[in-house]
């Protein structure tokens, strides 16, 4: 059986939700959980991912973590059929 999400995976509330969790997900495994409560929004458009936190020292961070965090965020679409695309990450 194959289950067919795509009218709710085309929806931005949803796929922000989805990366949100992804981000979430990604620095609970690398050890960084206390950097969750600083991140205010993701945000998804067909060429960003913008990650907007509290401090910029956070961001700093962050940035250190980027390729893990994308790769989690793309995993994440993988498993929801959303289609692949260059998104660059943006930490503002």
């Amino acid at each position: 059986m194959h289950l067919n999400l795509s009218s709710q995976t085309s929806n931005p509330a949803i796929i922000s939700a989805l990366a949100w969790n992804a981000v979430r997900d990604s620095l609970t495994k690398l050890g960084k959980w206390e950097l969750v409560n600083y991140i205010e929004s993701v945000k998804i458009t067909p060429t960003r991912i913008t990650i907007k936190t509290l401090k910029p020292i956070v961001n700093m961070e962050l940035s250190n973590h980027q390729e893990s965090i994308k790769e989690r965020i793309e995993e994440s679409f993988k498993t929801f059929g959303i289609p692949k695309t260059e998104r660059k990450i943006v930490f503002i």
